[in-house]
């Protein structure tokens, strides 16, 4: 877990790019470190009340809403690729490029500042 400096850090950064109209997300990253339910059978981290508790924790911590904050697992001693981990990270990835991209839309339309 992070220490409070860096979660107040993060908090200023996101505040001036709120106030930017700049959406923010989180990639909550080492949730098998978290739950060992989830360590053994990483489908089911979206079932897991420890990484709830942590992603509403970072969301109470950072002021990103629980939908903002997606869970995946890193690699990191892993030789081979694996699909588990690989869905997460895309199932993270689709929502933050239609965050991007409804931004996009709205500045090019002209409903918002840029």
């Amino acid at each position: 877990m992070m220490n409070h400096d860096v979660f107040r850090k993060i908090r200023e950064i996101r505040e001036k790019a709120s106030s930017l109209e700049i959406p923010q997300v989180i990639i909550m990253t080492r949730v098998d470190a978290v739950c060992p339910l989830v360590r053994k059978k990483l489908r089911k981290i979206y079932t897991s009340k420890k990484i709830k508790e942590k992603m509403q924790e970072c969301s109470n911590s950072v002021g990103v809403p629980v939908s903002h904050i997606f869970p995946v697992k890193n690699y990191h001693d892993e030789i081979d690729t694996q699909n588990d981990m690989d869905v997460l990270i895309l199932r993270a990835l689709a929502p933050i490029v239609q965050i991007a991209d409804d931004l996009v839309y709205r500045r090019k339309s002209g409903s918002e500042k840029c």
